[in-house]
């Protein structure tokens, strides 16, 4: 017996994995807090310094599908080593970099490596942990360090700061070296494949990927510039038309990057869907709260970040436990329950704003916010997996975790837009963007009810129609 199948084996893979999710998760927004730092010393202008935190969403969110299916097809860990080796030489050399462009390419090829790291972790929990009960035990786990990376990115960026902003960008360094190290022994060998070989799709990933890259460029250069900038609208209008001709290479080929048929999985589909809208929604809340802490209370960045780090606890204690519920008693009621929290608490930012003291409204939110944010993330991984077998693990999560990349950048860009709008009808910035995030949040908790429910019956059904397939 290996020691990726022992019981001792099968932790230290999954700590392996959550250590890898949690780096890919926090570098999302661990920058965040620095870019009035580096501004200052690389003499960036305002208008290319969001694109210090952009360009990692950019490529993460750009290539996650391409990362997926070859991580299915080339092997799940020897893509996870060598994306997790360039994620480490990339954080290094952000040590180095002595101007805006250099910076930007830096955190660029983190986000392309992190799109490949984190589909082949996940396919690789699924493999070393089977089904059952020990899966959903690892998968809240999993699960419960990816979104408190995410939540939490903002507290250590803040903590790294400290000492110099530089150090945001390395810090992840050791952690990405020393999981490179315990790899090779903890984690299962691809399986030599047998019979048919299926062809790399070269044609879909030549029109998918400039495709996302261009939709997520252009939903975060509208967040920047507005929407009717030529690069807003261009980019648009160029990834809509890479998009629909990959749609029809896909149904003419016979081993497509992405088979069409999976996206009639109702509850992979689903889960898609309201992971894409309820993160959006958190990080559009996000932007105009961190605003609103730093330029009407004062307070620092460290403070700011620190402010979330309740609903991040909350998170990497209670995920693990909701996982298993939804892995036991199905995730639509679990998803609507943590949406519907979500919504509340979004509502009584709304609803206490100006009313009460400041440690109040960020405590109150935060909690309600950080439960209903364990409940949600964990259930619909459970329910996006659950509809994917095991040779197209790494496409399924792909498809995931771009939900979670294009669905924040299309929201925020929706929130900003309404944010920098709303003086000019007389409301209140803060209130007009809360309020929305408010009122859309209150349509995905509908979204979540409307989700297939698990039953016996249509357990049986989805089997049947996934061998048919």
């Amino acid at each position: 017996m290996t020691l990726s199948k022992s019981q001792g084996g099968a932790g230290l893979a999954l700590l392996l994995l959550c250590a890898a999710n949690f780096l890919d998760a926090m570098d999302v927004s661990t920058i965040g807090v620095a870019l009035p730092a580096i501004q200052s010393e690389l003499g960036m202008p305002a208008t290319s310094l969001q694109w210090a935190v952009s360009a990692y969403v950019l490529g993460y969110g750009g290539f996650l599908l391409l990362g997926g299916r070859v991580a299915d097809l080339f092997g799940h860990r020897r893509v996870f080593l060598w994306s997790l080796g360039v994620f480490a030489a990339a954080s290094i050399a952000g040590g180095f970099v002595d101007s805006g462009t250099t910076l930007i390419a830096a955190r660029l090829i983190k986000g392309i490596a992190a799109a490949f790291t984190a589909p082949a972790a996940l396919a690789l929990l699924l493999s070393v942990f089977g089904e059952g009960e020990k899966r959903a035990k690892a998968l809240g786990v999993f699960a419960s360090t990816g979104a408190a990376g995410f939540v939490l990115g903002m507290v250590l960026g803040g903590a790294a700061t400290l000492i110099s902003w530089r150090a945001t960008l390395v810090m992840g360094a050791p952690v990405a070296i020393l999981a490179l190290v315990v790899a090779p022994f903890v984690l299962p060998k691809d399986h030599a494949r047998t019979g048919h070989r299926p062809r790399f799709d070269w044609a879909g990933a030549i029109t998918i990927t400039p495709g996302l890259l261009l939709f997520v460029f252009g939903i975060t250069n509208a967040a920047a510039a507005g929407w009717a900038t030529f690069p807003t609208w261009g980019s648009l209008l160029a990834a809509l038309v890479l998009i629909l001709l990959f749609l029809r290479v896909e149904s003419r080929h016979a081993d497509p990057m992405v088979p069409l048929a999976i996206f009639r999985r109702a509850k992979l589909s689903h889960a898609n869907a309201l992971a894409a809208l309820f993160q959006g929604v958190y990080v559009g809340f996000q932007f105009i709260a961190t605003l609103y802490y730093q330029n009407v209370f004062g307070w620092s960045a460290f403070t700011t970040g620190f402010c979330f780090a309740i609903g991040g606890a909350c998170v990497m204690f209670l995920a693990p436990r909701f996982a298993l519920i939804a892995q036991s008693r199905g995730a639509t009621g679990l998803m609507t329950s943590g949406v519907g929290l979500q919504a509340i608490s979004y509502i009584f930012w709304v609803g206490a704003f100006g009313q009460i003291n400041p440690i109040v409204l960020v405590g109150v939110s935060q909690l309600l916010l950080g439960v209903g944010y364990a409940m949600t993330y964990p259930s619909v991984q459970v329910a996006a997996l659950s509809d994917a077998d095991d040779e197209q693990s790494g496409l399924a999560s792909g498809l995931l975790f771009a939900s979670f990349q294009i669905g924040g950048g299309i929201v925020l860009a929706a929130a900003s837009a309404i944010f920098a709008a709303a003086p000019d009808f007389g409301w209140n910035a803060y209130v007009a963007g809360t309020a929305f995030v408010a009122a859309l949040s209150v349509a995905v908790t509908l979204l979540a009810a409307l989700g297939p429910r698990t039953s016996a019956a249509a357990t049986l059904q989805d089997d049947i129609r996934q061998a048919a397939e």
